[in-house]
C-alpha cells in the first residue's frame, strides 16, 4: 500500500500572464495531489521591493511520490511554463512552485515566515485543510 504524504506548495507569478499561470498551476497541483485544498489567489509585493508584484496562492494536498520526485515534478512544471534561470536572475518569474511544508516539517523555513506563503496558509489553517495531520 502506497503511503500519501502531506505537502504544502506556495505557488507565486510576476508576469503578465501571472493569473493563467497561477491557475494552470493550481489545477496541474489538484490534479496531482490527493485531497488537496486550495487558498484563494491574491496579489503581493515583491520580496525584493523592485520586482513586479506578485500572484501568490497556496496549496496543500498528499504527495504518492517520494520528496525529491516530488521537487522534481515541481521544478519540471516550471521549466515547461516559461521558468528560466536568466529570466529568474532578472526578476522575471512565470510560474514559481515551492515545496514548503514536507511531511509536517517545514523545509523552506524563509519562504514559511514570508507574508506571500503566510496569507495562503493562514486561509488554509482557517478552513481545516490541516485537521487530519
Amino acid at each position: 500500500m502506497e503511503t500519501a504524504i502531506p505537502c504544502t506548495i506556495g505557488l507565486g507569478s510576476n508576469t503578465d500572464d501571472r493569473e493563467y499561470q497561477i491557475t494552470q498551476a493550481i489545477e496541474f497541483l489538484l490534479g496531482t495531489l490527493t485531497k488537496c485544498s486550495a487558498s484563494s489567489v491574491y496579489e503581493s509585493e515583491a520580496f525584493n521591493g523592485k520586482d513586479k508584484p506578485y500572484l501568490n496562492a497556496v496549496v496543500h494536498g498528499y504527495s504518492s511520490s517520494n520528496y525529491d520526485d516530488t521537487i522534481k515534478a515541481l521544478k519540471k512544471w516550471e521549466a515547461d511554463h516559461g521558468r528560466t534561470q536568466i529570466d529568474t536572475f532578472e526578476g522575471i518569474i512565470p510560474i514559481d512552485l515551492d515545496l514548503v511544508i514536507w511531511d509536517s516539517r517545514i523545509m523552506r523555513p524563509k519562504d514559511f515566515e514570508r507574508h506571500y506563503f503566510n496569507q495562503g496558509y493562514r486561509e488554509l489553517l482557517a478552513k481545516g485543510a490541516f485537521q487530519s495531520e
